[in-house]
């Protein structure tokens, strides 16, 4: 039987050896733990169009300092603060802002010219796989063109990132998306998340690239009793 440290390698991730359409990556991953690093450093994301609550937060403030009555309520709200950065990533999800986002950008696709996609965020919400990979599945893509990639950082690295950046965060949020984002990947992974819809590549980064790691290929079922589900298992829990 194979060592584990076969699987452990640094890889370039490319879905589908790089499939220009119809691909989507969800990046899973808490607060502070590198999610920007990874697709920057492993992932061929120059294809994908990136929906990324960051972004949408300074679309937003942007929009507020205009003057646009539906986002009055946050002028003056600086996103670069921790209190900042939870109002409006509070007001996201009252507006589902990154929803609608999402849902523009497959509008009125045909199957054939579906884009890439690839959703940076934290997903440790449950029901979050779900309510989105049905969707997706809705306009057209293919459940093992959904692919996952989990950024696995040690949440006392995670904290010590948090402090080094622009726009910091609570150190409970840091935790508390740290252990959902660990929780949610479990649960995907071991077909636990009832009714989502994801059966691409799965990989895990470890701190920030130390290690990268392919746990599952596209179209197959993870082994519960093989090797590697038992060494994810024991990684994760």
């Amino acid at each position: 039987m194979k060592s584990f440290k076969k699987f452990l390698h640094e890889v370039f991730i490319s879905p589908r050896k790089g499939a220009k359409y119809g691909q989507v990556i969800f990046l899973v991953g808490g607060a502070a733990t590198g999610k920007s690093t990874a697709v920057r450093r492993f992932i061929d994301s120059s294809s994908y169009k990136v929906i990324n609550p960051d972004n949408v937060k300074e679309l937003i403030s942007k929009a507020a300092k205009k003057g646009y009555p539906a986002f009055a309520s946050m002028k003056g709200v600086d996103p670069d603060t921790p209190e900042g950065s939870q109002q409006l990533h509070q007001f996201i999800l009252q507006t589902k802002l990154s929803s609608k986002k999402a849902k523009l950008l497959t509008k009125g696709a045909g199957r054939s010219v579906l884009p890439n996609l690839l959703f940076d965020r934290t997903f440790s919400w449950a029901g979050e796989f779900k309510k989105i990979s049905r969707n997706l599945i809705k306009s057209g893509y293919k459940a093992e063109n959904i692919h996952v990639v989990f950024v696995f950082t040690d949440v006392n690295l995670a904290l010590k990132r948090n402090l080094e950046r622009t726009r910091t965060l609570p150190d409970d949020v840091i935790v508390s998306t740290n252990k959902g984002a660990r929780a949610r990947f479990v649960e995907l992974f071991f077909g636990r998340a009832k009714g989502a819809v994801a059966n691409g590549d799965y990989y895990i980064i470890i701190n920030r690239g130390d290690r990268v790691v392919k746990v599952k290929s596209a179209g197959k079922r993870v082994d519960r009793g093989g090797m590697i589900a038992a060494k994810v298992a024991s990684m994760l829990t």
